[in-house]
């Protein structure tokens, strides 16, 4: 459900706003009405042409684009939560939201959280309830792989690849640990975003079936007998 939400003064001049395109900072707007109260949404650039640019002449490729520019600005941050990509509007600072509702969809993984999940749901940026446990001082925090993905990725590959990053572990892995793998297999080549684009393009060849040309015609009766003599009947 759509929410309605304010903008401050202070939005116009934040360095990050300005340094995105005049249709992204108009994108970023359009992303606070229709995520939840915590700045989520799933990442459907088809689903938010038709939400926020309806009449005009904006393709799904270009609010790809708006989306990694927001992202290499820290507007956003694009993530995967069992195989679904989502996205959490963090540069909202002036976003005030008054009886904030439970978020809808799931929070980004966070290394700080036993069970995996961030339980920081945030309304104005930086505050909010956070009901993840500490981790006991004797035990150590597990490895946040999709952290370690994003992080390398973007050094990797380009501060706006989270898109790219996040099309690695969806269509061509099915752990960040193998996606951090992949990354680093591109940084040993000589134009690494190209590699991946490359990988990204490629299909997978289909697993042979091997009944495809198996004769599956009913056996006759001259072999029902031999298997009877036989005793494999």
């Amino acid at each position: 459900m759509a929410r309605i939400r304010s903008i401050k003064p202070e939005f116009w001049t934040s360095e990050q706003v300005m340094e995105c395109s005049l249709n992204a900072r108009l994108m970023f707007i359009g992303l606070w009405n229709f995520c939840d109260d915590a700045g989520r949404h799933p990442m459907s650039p088809k689903q938010v042409k038709a939400l926020i640019f309806p009449a005009d002449d904006i393709s799904s490729d270009d609010v790809s684009r708006m989306f990694a520019e927001l992202e290499a600005n820290d507007l956003i941050r694009i993530y995967v939560v069992d195989g679904k990509e989502y996205f959490q509007v963090t540069g909202w600072k002036h976003q005030k939201i008054d009886k904030p509702q439970s978020p809808k969809y799931p929070s980004p993984i966070s290394e700080c959280s036993p069970n995996g999940i961030d339980g920081k749901d945030e309304g104005e940026e930086g505050k909010g309830k956070d009901n993840s446990e500490p981790i006991g001082s004797g035990a150590e925090a597990p490895i946040d792989f999709e952290k370690l993905a994003f992080e390398r990725g973007k050094a990797v590959l380009g501060p706006s690849a989270g898109g790219v990053i996040a099309k690695i572990k969806r269509d061509k892995v099915k752990t960040w640990a193998e996606a951090l793998e992949i990354i680093e297999q591109a940084a040993k080549k000589q134009s690494p975003m190209e590699w991946v684009q490359g990988l990204l393009r490629r299909k997978e060849p289909e697993e042979p079936d091997p009944y495809r040309n198996v004769d599956c015609a009913p056996p006759t009766a001259e072999e029902i007998e031999r298997w009877k003599a036989q005793g494999l009947s």
